[in-house]
């Protein structure tokens, strides 16, 4: 069985032999590990690939850079260590004054995108060879908002429900569905959305306001990739156990999200079977402070309490820098 029928029969419930592997490298790790890590031979071990392409943050230097960064969008990026992304320290709209007159980078997009396509469809081709599920794109509402106003203006937005939030959010879209569109057009099985939604503690804003502003934008993009036959993987950090049910609903494949900080037996209880989580051991506790021994415990807790009825675990975690090499080897034994 290889990588890519792995990963479905995990998503469709329909019992793999064995649980897929994930394993997401940040450069900060590459930078403090190097050969070390390619030694290692993780990409060989991993059931999926995630592919980026233009204008992602993952496949554009500059937000990993030290210093100071604009990125297409416009938003000033300031950032201390390389190899980790910054914080946006000027923001497009300060006030929505002239919102009607700015252009988002479809153009610029359209354009890079296309330089790029061949190299793009090498990896496909590549990922294909070797077996894998694919997994392609980024998508970012929340956080390309917040990016653009600001976080405490965007909060204040929400909570007020300005004009201006409702304006942000259709710039936002109508990116993103040209965003989507080219990205179906291409030979992959699933794209992924990453915005994090949650504190330590609880979501960032209510679920109220979540359902009647986020909710709909979100489920007219996975409505499409649904239509095209493609999958819908999402990854939300935080405390974002009442957003669980919602995912559902919209028909996200798999979640990624920081069950420890949730506690496992608790999100368990309430929806393993029902969705695929995508990871992930704590990359908070575990991974940079435990053991090899604990590592091996904390998957084989996840094992016991979210793989059932033939799927619903893909084991994925995290490296950061801080992560000790045989943490690593633990995760990929």
């Amino acid at each position: 069985m290889d990588g890519r029928e792995r990963v479905l029969r995990t998503l469709e419930f329909r019992g793999p032999d064995r649980i897929p592997r994930d394993v997401w490298v940040l450069p900060a790790a590459r930078i403090a590990y190097g050969k070390q890590l390619e030694e290692l031979g993780i990409s060989e071990q991993t059931d999926l690939v995630s592919l980026t392409g233009a204008l992602d943050p993952a496949a554009t230097p500059g937000y990993f850079e030290e210093g100071v960064f604009v990125d297409p969008w416009g938003c000033t990026w300031n950032n201390i260590q390389a190899g980790l992304m910054g914080e946006v320290k000027k923001p497009v709209f300060e006030e929505y004054d002239g919102i009607g007159r700015y252009q988002a980078p479809i153009a610029q997009f359209l354009k890079e995108w296309e330089a790029g396509l061949p190299g793009l469809q090498a990896q496909i081709a590549d990922a294909r060879k070797h077996g894998k599920f694919i997994v392609g794109g980024w998508i970012s509402l929340f956080e390309r908002m917040q990016y653009l106003r600001g976080t405490e203006n965007l909060y204040c937005d929400i909570a007020l429900e300005e004009d201006g939030l409702f304006q942000l959010a259709e710039l936002v879209m109508g990116y993103q569905r040209i965003y989507t569109e080219k990205w179906l057009e291409l030979d992959i099985d699933a794209m992924a959305f990453g915005d994090d939604w949650g504190s330590q503690i609880s979501l960032l804003i209510s679920p109220d306001q979540w359902r009647k502003i986020f909710k709909p934008l979100y489920r007219e993009l996975i409505g499409t990739m649904k239509a095209a036959g493609k999958k819908v993987f999402f990854h939300s950090d935080g405390y974002i156990m009442s957003l669980y049910p919602e995912f559902i609903e919209l028909g996200v494949d798999a979640i990624n999200s920081q069950l420890w900080c949730m506690g496992v037996e608790e999100v368990a209880e309430k929806y393993a079977g029902k969705i695929t989580f995508w990871g992930e051991i704590s990359r908070q506790t575990t991974l940079p402070k435990g053991t090899p021994k604990e590592v091996r415990e904390a998957a084989s807790i996840m094992k016991e309490h979210m793989f059932l009825n033939g799927g619903g675990l893909i084991g994925q975690s995290e490296i950061n820098k801080d992560v000790p090499l045989e943490n690593i080897r633990a995760l990929l034994n």
